[in-house]
């Protein structure tokens, strides 16, 4: 009667989780910060260099605390209270923010107390992230876990799409920008659904953890990175090709859409169609990755999601080089958010089922924030690469992009096989 109990309790915690990852994906497509924010910044007459600011801060606020969050939540045996506070915290940034675009749309004020907010956000984004993965990874059987992510994504995906036509339907406005009160729309709907994403957390059954017996000091945590990191090469190489992609993915992203806009002429609402193609392409892949981590377990996924990486710079690539303009290439160049799809969806499916494959559950906080925290180390890249597009184009800044994707991908190739075992 207990093991059938448990069972129950393993099957409800995961519709929950599924929930909370799906309602967390509407509330971020809405109001995507690669497309929807970066357009938003530019109307604001935002320069390259702000846009990458943009990705640095938001990366960079969900990354680097997660070390300290490691060490000070280790000792707690409940710690999902602890991703509750901070995502409401992030909530409550949000609606700052929109606030602030509806109260004062042409104030000069608007960009600089956006980013402001925008990072207070985000770090709220980044503190919760810890022990909601430690969480979701104690309520998952082994051997699930790959799948358990495949289709968490698939259905985020599949209730998702819709959040793309409506970005587009809000962003229409004729030949014009569209008025930016528009955009404190977009981000006030997101919000809703972060809180949905919030109440289906707190129904997740939260396991008892292994604690330690007192809480780690920063220093004391950071210390014991490169002990990690020599004490367990298969980690040291997961953490290399994550650290490699994840540049090369930083670096571009923010300026794919104003690439499209500004360089092929598309119009500004085609970043509805861009959030919609990269919803539409998580779905496809996330169909793959659950059968794929069955059979081949989730290396693949991993190696799979690294070539996407590569690929989507290439494309961009031959977009600069030939330059061809108007609509119809703004609808081509969605191509290169199907690969995206596949990159993001792979990437994060790969990454967490290799990451609890690897790592046993006792050491899981402080590799998740070591991992994370290293991570962080490349959110910088962004403003680096606003100023070299400005000094020297897209085609150079895509060609260097292309070729950290391409050492990403062999570093992928010596990640440790884990088999994958079934439910």
């Amino acid at each position: 009667m207990a093991e059938f109990k448990a069972s129950v309790d393993i099957r409800s915690s995961v519709r929950w989780g599924y929930l909370n990852r799906t309602f967390g994906e509407i509330g971020k497509a809405l109001a995507d910060p690669t497309i929807v924010f970066s357009l938003f910044v530019r109307q604001l007459g935002a320069s390259n260099f702000l846009v990458g600011l943009l990705s640095t801060i938001r990366y960079g606020g969900w990354f680097l605390p997660q070390l300290a969050v490691a060490g000070r939540v280790q000792h707690r045996r409940r710690r999902g209270p602890v991703y509750v506070f901070a995502e409401l915290s992030r909530c409550l940034g949000y609606l700052a923010i929109a606030a602030l675009i509806l109260a004062m749309p042409n104030s000069r004020l608007l960009l600089p107390i956006f980013f402001v907010l925008f990072g207070l956000s985000y770090l709220g984004h980044g503190v919760g992230s810890v022990p909601r993965f430690d969480v979701i990874g104690r309520a998952v059987p082994a051997g699930f876990r790959g799948t358990y992510f495949a289709r968490a994504n698939l259905l985020a995906g599949v209730f998702g799409f819709g959040a793309g036509f409506l970005v587009q339907a809000l962003l229409r406005s004729g030949a014009h920008d569209p008025p930016i009160q528009r955009f404190a729309w977009l981000i006030l709907l997101s919000v809703v659904f972060y809180i949905f994403a919030v109440g289906a957390f707190t129904r997740i059954r939260e396991r008892d953890s292994i604690i330690a017996k007192e809480k780690a000091r920063f220093g004391q945590t950071l210390r014991g990175v490169p002990r990690m990191l020599r004490g367990n090469p298969a980690f040291r190489r997961l953490v290399t090709t994550l650290v490699l992609s994840d540049a090369a993915r930083r670096v571009a992203d923010p300026f794919y859409v104003i690439f499209a806009t500004e360089v092929l002429g598309s119009p500004v609402y085609v970043a509805g169609l861009y959030v919609s193609t990269l919803v539409v392409s998580k779905i496809i892949a996330n169909l793959i990755w659950d059968p794929l981590s069955r059979r081949f377990g989730n290396r693949l996924i991993l190696q799979l999601a690294t070539l996407a990486t590569f690929g989507v710079p290439v494309l961009a690539l031959g977009f600069a080089w030939f330059r061809p303009t108007g609509a119809t290439a703004g609808i081509a160049f969605a191509g290169a958010y199907v690969l995206m799809g596949f990159r993001d969806s792979g990437k994060y499916v790969g990454k967490r089922a290799v990451f609890l494959d690897l790592i046993p559950e006792e050491g899981r906080p402080l590799h998740w924030g070591a991992l994370n925290t290293l991570l962080g180390a490349v959110t910088f890249l962004p403003m680096v690469a606003g100023t070299m597009i400005d000094r020297m184009g897209f085609l150079i800044t895509f060609g260097g992009v292309a070729a950290v994707a391409l050492i990403a991908l062999w570093s992928s190739l010596g990640v440790r096989e884990v088999p994958a075992v079934s439910p």
